[in-house]
């Protein structure tokens, strides 16, 4: 199972990192892979064979992290060594973009000689290639300066520990503060960050009822730690898995959840108690599932109005048509917290232009009709939560069309980021390090964040 090359490019086809694992010369296959997916654009699949040579890739933070080889390798291995190979990137690096790779690409180039040998696979573990690298990272100059930032903040958990009411008013750093390398980079001495990352996805019908909603989270860690001291996560108390006694109020039902190899789980069944000794850089410590019902963050309720002089049966004459949506929304969460919502409406193709406003009037909010996609845009940088704004849009269409249905709207796309809240309600009770009283102080940060995944709402 040998790898020919390996190589990252940025999405201009700037090559950053360049590896020739077997002597092969690797110049043509990385124009012919970029080419390749240039041509296909978002049709271009995840592996495929160009000139006898297979290509795998992967994309992330804007880049292309590709493995290449002549033989019979199974996909999901490739993959899963692709996914390796860039937290180990991330976790020297401090964070993954362009600027990163150029300003480390001797750490990145040192990094991969340790992974990969003669195109086999020797180590991925973070903690044994910690031992083996000896580069610094050099942090890219957005981040060498202090960030004042309104993306979801790290809370720093009370001696005491926290509860889920305490998000209102935490102690915070910004996010950014998480993105050191393992080496050179953390300044505090030991530290351990916990994210809870939930995505949602909901289908919402016209009068406002879902339809369906799943919960998809995970736990992921990063550990600073010195000396790898165990550490204790404690969750909600009555977290039920896997039940057939239905949904409890303010408790967290989940389908099922995977725990990470270091986790005790006979101490998870008793208390809810997540006990494991951390390795270093960054690792998913639990993921879960949860479907069925749940408090929405957003409700969403769309209206469209035709030219009823125009109807003729099921379609409507576009002679002089015009078309107005109305779209409102109201933010369900607490009071306290903002959220980053786009919502995304296509329109029959026949439409020649838009006017589009909001209510009440924001600073913070932009619209566009964008042509090209035939799609309705509204972008809310700070939705309030307890608060609710609506969205209209007034729509030319083109005299040539024939005729346009009702069912040429929608559904609408809520894409949003909301900090400091889980729909699961899923919680961190306290977070402890065992570490020797002698030891230095050690600071521990936990971060909730809610995204979407799939939330669509249908006219």
């Amino acid at each position: 199972m040998a790898l020919s090359h390996f190589f990252v490019i940025s999405s201009c086809g700037d090559r950053l990192l360049l590896r020739s694992l077997r002597g092969e010369g690797a110049e043509g296959s990385v124009d012919e892979f970029y080419s390749a997916v240039t041509e296909r654009g978002e049709d271009a699949r995840p592996v495929f064979k160009l000139s006898d040579v297979l290509y795998y890739h992967v994309k992330r933070y804007g880049l292309y992290f590709v493995a290449t080889t002549s033989f019979a390798v199974p996909p999901s291995f490739v993959f899963e060594l692709i996914n390796r190979i860039i937290a180990a990137f991330k976790d020297f690096c401090g964070t993954l973009s362009e600027e990163s790779m150029r300003r480390n690409f001797v750490l990145a180039y040192e990094v991969l000689d340790e992974i990969l040998d003669f195109g086999y696979v020797q180590c991925t573990n973070t903690s044994q290639l910690k031992q083996k690298v000896y580069n610094v990272a050099v942090m890219p100059a957005t981040h060498s300066r202090p960030v004042v930032s309104l993306a979801p903040a790290f809370v720093k958990l009370r001696q005491v520990g926290m509860r889920s009411n305490a998000l209102a008013y935490p102690m915070t750093l910004p996010s950014v503060v998480s993105q050191r390398p393992l080496a050179g980079g953390s300044t505090r001495g030991s530290e351990i960050f916990v994210d809870v990352v939930e995505k949602l996805s909901a289908v919402l019908g016209a009068d406002e009822t879902y339809r369906s909603v799943t919960v998809d989270g995970h736990i992921q860690v990063k550990s600073f730690l010195r000396g790898s001291p165990p550490v204790k996560l404690a969750l909600n108390e009555g977290i039920v898995i896997n039940s057939r006694r239905g949904k409890v109020p303010n408790v967290p039902v989940l389908d099922f959840c995977n725990l990470h190899q270091s986790v005790d789980t006979s101490e998870f069944e008793k208390s809810r108690v997540l006990s494991f000794t951390p390795m270093e850089g960054e690792f998913t410590l639990m993921t879960y599932r949860m479907s069925g019902s749940a408090v929405l963050p957003f409700k969403v309720k769309a209206a469209i109005e035709l030219n009823k002089d125009s109807v003729v049966g099921a379609a409507t004459q576009l002679t002089s048509m015009q078309a107005s949506v109305t779209i409102n929304v109201f933010c369900s969460i607490n009071q306290n917290l903002d959220a980053s919502v786009t919502l995304r409406c296509p329109v029959p193709r026949a439409t020649s232009d838009a006017t589009l406003s909001v209510m009440p009037p924001d600073a913070g909010t932009t619209s566009e009709y964008r042509a090209s996609e035939h799609a309705l845009l509204w972008t809310i940088k700070r939705f309030r939560g307890g608060t609710g704004m609506s969205f209209k849009a007034a729509l030319n269409f083109a005299p040539q069309a024939a005729s346009v249905s009702r069912r040429e709207f929608g559904p609408i796309n809520v894409a949003f980021e909301v900090p400091k809240y889980c729909v699961s309600n899923v919680h961190v009770r306290y977070m402890r390090v065992m570490q020797p009283q002698s030891s230095a102080q050690t600071y521990r940060w936990v971060r909730y964040i809610t995204l979407s995944n799939s939330y669509l709402c249908r006219f």
